[in-house]
């Protein structure tokens, strides 16, 4: 995790690095990556970069964890999180969550390699940072559906969890995959693919965690 020196900057500042730093690993690879180009597309001095980061490992990682706590934000700022359950979370916005896409393939394209683990000798501790967010963000989904009674409360919220992840994953790995074949820019017919796609998927969930 950065230290509290980069937790202090503004929001610009901190994207600014985070952006130059995703740049450069997608575009080198972790070993290859040079922080002294990551500072300089950044505006920042090199030093700079070791007072907001103990090293290069530290940088990729939180590299990943900001790309997608980015994302999550993005989506949140559409339909605010505390509104939102596992299903809306998923129906909510779907065209404009395409064009958020449109808008960030460099993101979308290392997200895509680091869950396809492109990154090797990290993968580990990638899978461990993925877990760590996309655990926390989608308890709170979780929690928000029992609340509105649209989730069976007689499950503990981690089974549910599982059953929720076992469901999503390759259902989105689909999705993100025919969203690159597209090149983030569908057509309305390729859309209602993903979208059926999409509501397929939610069928799914509301079947095995909905109330009767």
């Amino acid at each position: 995790m950065p230290k509290r020196t980069f937790n202090r900057l503004d929001d610009d500042k901190k994207e600014r690095i985070m952006r130059a730093a995703i740049k450069e690993f997608q575009d080198q690879g972790f070993e290859n990556a040079k922080v002294e180009v990551i500072a300089q597309n950044a505006g920042v001095a090199k030093g700079s970069i070791y007072q907001y980061f103990d090293d290069k490992k530290e940088l990729f990682l939180y590299s990943v964890t900001w790309s997608i706590e980015h994302f999550m934000t993005m989506i949140d700022r559409q339909t605010p999180l505390k509104d939102m359950d596992v299903y809306e979370y998923f129906l909510s916005g779907i065209r404009e969550r395409f064009d958020i896409i449109r808008k960030e393939p460099l993101l979308i394209s290392f997200a895509m390699d680091f869950t396809h683990g492109k990154y090797g000798s990290l993968a580990e501790e990638i899978n461990k940072e993925l877990k760590r967010v996309g655990d926390e963000y989608e308890l709170r989904l979780i929690a928000n559906g029992k609340k509105r009674g649209t989730i069976r409360d007689d499950l503990d919220d981690k089974l549910l969890l599982l059953f929720f992840q076992g469901v999503t994953e390759k259902f989105t790995m689909r999705v993100m995959e025919l969203a690159k074949d597209f090149k983030y820019e569908p057509t309305e017919e390729q859309l209602f693919e993903m979208t059926s796609l999409i509501e397929s998927m939610v069928l799914l969930l509301k079947q095995g965690m909905g109330r009767n």
